[in-house]
């Protein structure tokens, strides 16, 4: 067992003398799990050695009406041994250093065995069957093919982060991969366990807290030149962003940004405010308080002049003009009265003002 653990930490050490974000393939490693990457010292030896049987990790989520459990079987000291009690076909091949399962149970049905739904090889030394050979099979690169790289640290992280990458999976025509991430944590309680991160076009992701990734700085920065944490640079295989999430973050994005601003806010406001005026004047017309009444009434009868209405003396010659275009026969009986007062014509101007009512009808003769 030794034996292996030791082919693996020559293996995977000769990843880490990438230079920081830069992957590095085989070949130009330490060869040991004591190195130095970026300037920084780490030992990782207990963290690669911590387990001799590997790691199992799992999530459950909901699917009604049954549970959907995922599970990640995780080896550093060789491919992952099969069990003999399970199907074949229901396991990671051979030569898997990382298998996931997904299955799924139905709660209402108890003693019932789990129902398999998929079995992906992650990482490991594989080869392509004849049946799997196809579109996507010729870009396949069989190996482990174990690589790292250091992405500088972030505004949550204060140390960089060390990316450690195992390639060979396969499954449907994708390349599959596992990428952990280690992260310094100087309160992390040894020893420690990967937990699942995000799976995304055949990349599945894994975070890892320990101490034993802070690492040792082999040299001080100058100090006129503090150290700042930067953007990390952006990773082609994680899953797409959501652009909405940026511009409106949280609750914001139910609402249109641009409806509640600039001019349209105006606008609401404007006719807002005509609506409230145009509504106010109508309930103030059909229903008028008492102090209003008063006061219309009391100016009303101060001012009569202001519900007379004033006909002109041109409005009166257009009548008359009007009157006199009717034909024979054709006398309008309500200015005019009857056929027997034809010589009565329309007065041009209305007749003065008497004190008395007087009896006489209008149009008649004075």
């Amino acid at each position: 067992m030794h034996g292996i653990a030791i082919a693996f930490s020559l293996s995977l050490l000769a990843s880490l003398v990438a230079a920081v974000a830069v992957e590095e393939p085989v070949g130009v490693l330490a060869k040991q799990c004591d190195f130095t990457l970026g300037g920084r010292r780490f030992d990782m030896c207990p963290v690669f050695e911590g387990k001799d049987r590997g790691w199992t990790v799992s999530r459950e989520q909901q699917t009604p009406p049954t549970i959907t459990k995922t599970e990640y079987r995780i080896s550093f000291q060789g491919p992952l041994k099969r069990n003999r009690k399970i199907a074949s076909y229901e396991q990671c091949p051979d030569g898997t250093w990382i298998c996931k399962t997904v299955t799924n149970t139905r709660p209402k049905h108890d003693g019932e065995e789990p129902r398999v739904l998929q079995v992906i090889s992650v990482a490991g030394e594989l080869s392509i069957s004849d049946d799997e050979s196809g579109s996507g099979a010729s870009e396949y690169v069989p190996g482990l093919n174990i690589t790292a790289k250091l992405v500088p640290a972030d505004t949550e992280t204060k140390h960089d982060i060390l990316h450690l990458h195992l390639h060979g999976g396969y499954y449907t025509r994708l390349q599959q991969k596992a990428d952990f991430q280690f992260i310094c944590d100087h309160n992390a309680e040894e020893p420690t366990s990967p937990t699942i991160g995000w799976d995304w076009r055949g990349t599945h992701t894994f975070e890892w807290r320990t101490k034993h990734a802070c690492g040792q700085a082999m040299s001080a920065p100058p100090p006129n030149e503090p150290v700042s944490p930067t953007q990390p640079p952006p990773d082609d295989d994680a899953p797409p962003k959501d652009v909405e999430d940026d511009d409106t973050p949280g609750e914001k994005k139910l609402l249109d940004p641009g409806f509640f601003g600039g001019r349209s806010r105006r606008s609401v406001v404007t006719m807002f405010a005509s609506a409230s005026l145009i509504c106010a004047i109508v309930f103030l017309v059909y229903f008028p308080p008492r102090r209003l009444r008063r006061f219309l009434t009391s100016y009303v009868k101060a001012h009569p002049r202001v519900m007379r209405s004033h006909v002109g003396e041109r409005v009166l010659v257009r009548w008359a003009r009007e009157d006199f275009a009717i034909g024979p026969g054709e006398e309008d009986v309500m200015i005019n009265a009857e056929a027997a007062a034809l010589a009565e014509q329309i007065p041009l101007k209305p007749a003065p003002r008497r004190p008395v009512v007087s009896n006489y009808q209008y149009g008649s003769a004075i």
